[in-house]
């Protein structure tokens, strides 16, 4: 059977999964709550912004919040979506959403992550962040440096 160039094209798409990720940007003042990843994670030991899978019927709203809670024991209030940015991983495409937080409370603990830091806005730059990070880093130097 031969198939048309729309018809590739069509059943290429529906084999490409869309993770959908909610990724929390946690602002304290000029601070920015940082978590490295665990060293055998994908990228592992580089820094990102805590966040994770969306769960079925979950809204990005609430994956944020579990997850930072999850990953760093802080309770947030979610302000804002920043962006969001899509990425190609091993043939799929990570959906990462990032929503402006600030920290209600808890003191950061690295659960499920190697470390957990405030970071400076200005210092972000010196940290090892996936390349899908770097947008969202400039418009926070841009926005609170």
């Amino acid at each position: 059977m031969h198939m048309s160039k729309s018809d590739k094209a069509a059943s290429l798409k529906k084999r490409i999964s869309v993770i959908p990720c909610g990724v929390a940007v946690v602002r304290r003042g000029r601070e920015f709550l940082i978590a490295q990843r665990n060293p055998g994670d994908t990228l592992g030991s580089f820094w990102e912004f805590p966040g994770g899978k969306r769960l079925r019927g979950e809204s990005f709203e609430a994956c944020v919040v579990r997850e930072a809670r999850e990953e760093t024991g802080v309770e947030i209030s979610v302000h804002e979506k920043l962006m969001d940015v899509r990425k190609k991983v091993n043939g799929r495409i990570i959906w990462l959403n990032f929503y402006l937080c600030s920290h209600v409370s808890g003191e950061p603990q690295p659960l499920d992550c190697q470390k957990v830091q405030w970071a400076d806005v200005e210092a972000l730059k010196s940290f090892k962040f996936p390349p899908a990070n770097e947008p969202v880093i400039e418009s926070l130097i841009k926005q609170y440096a």
